[in-house]
C-alpha cells in the first residue's frame, strides 16, 4: 500500500496535524478540507483551496 503524509490546520489556526493515510485516503480527506477552508498538504505539497463565497 502506498502511503502519503496528509498534513491540515482546522480552521487555519494553530499547529500542522499530521498523518500517514493511503494515497486514496489522502486525496479524498485534503479535498473535503480544503473544502472546509482549511490549509491543506500532502507530502509537504499544498492542495487545492477551495474559497466559500459563492
Amino acid at each position: 500500500m502506498m502511503t502519503q503524509v496528509l498534513a491540515y490546520k482546522p480552521y487555519g489556526i494553530g499547529s500542522w496535524t499530521h498523518t500517514t493515510v493511503s494515497k486514496d485516503v489522502a486525496r479524498v480527506l485534503a479535498l473535503e478540507y480544503a473544502s472546509y477552508g482549511w490549509p491543506v498538504m500532502i507530502d509537504g505539497e499544498a492542495t487545492l483551496h477551495f474559497s466559500n463565497a459563492a
